[in-house]
């Protein structure tokens, strides 16, 4: 039986069965409503490159150029609000494909050939559970400056970060 995915803006498309499209369910009504202020799905496909969904207007709105042909994630969000207009880059990971680092730079050129600036791009590996077989085989080829979601835990997002460390305070308080 097929699974119905509501998009933040109410529309509803049906995906084929299965674990990766339970993983992107959960990403867009779950992830992109908690952590966007203004979401909105561009791109959605499903295993075997099926597009499910595609927003031009919405890409064209924040004057995004993406090129069909090219390798793009399982979803492309974004959060359109005007303050902070964003594109997430999101592989569903329910056994194999998560954001590592040669994937991270392929899809930091597909957005810069799009036209984005790269401090408004973000990367997000998102899989079922913590205790997953997909994450724990893949936790230590995730890509520095990126992002874990789990489908278990949704208000929480884990961060690969990379670069200068920032004070901790919390961390050394008596």
């Amino acid at each position: 039986e097929r699974v119905r995915v509501t998009f933040p803006n109410g529309e509803t498309r049906l995906m084929l069965p299965g674990p990766s499209t339970l993983i992107a369910k959960a990403v867009i009504e779950e992830f992109a409503t908690r952590f966007l202020r203004q979401p909105g799905v561009i791109f959605l496909s499903e295993s075997g490159n099926k597009v499910v969904a595609r927003d031009d207007d919405l890409a064209t709105s924040i004057n995004l150029r993406l090129d069909y042909a090219r390798n793009l994630p399982d979803i492309v969000l974004a959060d359109v609000h005007t303050d902070a207009p964003k594109v997430v880059f999101v592989e569903v990971v329910a056994t194999d494909g998560a954001v590592t680092s040669q994937r991270k730079a392929a899809l930091s050129e597909v957005a810069r050939d799009a036209g984005l600036k790269q401090e408004n791009v973000y990367f997000v590996s998102a899989f079922t559970d913590r205790s997953a077989s997909a994450f724990r085989k893949l936790v230590s080829e995730l890509a520095w400056g990126t992002f874990a979601w789990f489908l278990s835990e949704p208000e929480k997002l884990v961060a690969f970060r990379e670069g200068e460390t920032a004070e901790l305070p919390a961390l050394f308080a008596s």
